[in-house]
């Protein structure tokens, strides 16, 4: 079976590009920034999107799965899980959205 086949219902949240989130620093310390900002810093982007972002989720038991980053007008997908093994870029992006996105 695959993970869509477990899927039951998706949830969406929308982050403008002034919603502030927040992010762990290599030397430990935690700063405001956007999730626009973030993805830039991270490489995810290819230069300042100024339109709302969607993140979609949905919930494995009491956990949230990320599936997918994407532009809400575009629909242009930035970040997405593969399901494989994660990079210290997808490690950076998902304790950041998970510990400040205000998931609900």
């Amino acid at each position: 079976m695959t993970r869509d086949e477990f899927v039951s219902e998706c949830f969406e949240k929308v982050y403008r590009p002034t919603d502030l989130i927040s992010m762990t620093t290599d030397a430990g310390g935690v700063i405001d920034i956007t999730l626009h900002d973030l993805l830039n810093t991270l490489g995810l982007t290819d230069g300042i999107v100024k339109e709302d972002l969607c993140l979609e989720y949905l919930y494995d038991g009491d956990e949230i799965d990320i599936s997918e980053i994407r532009n809400n007008e575009t629909n242009e997908v930035y970040w997405e899980d593969n399901g494989g093994a994660w990079s210290s870029i997808d490690e950076t992006l998902m304790d950041s959205l998970l510990m400040w996105g205000e998931i609900e």
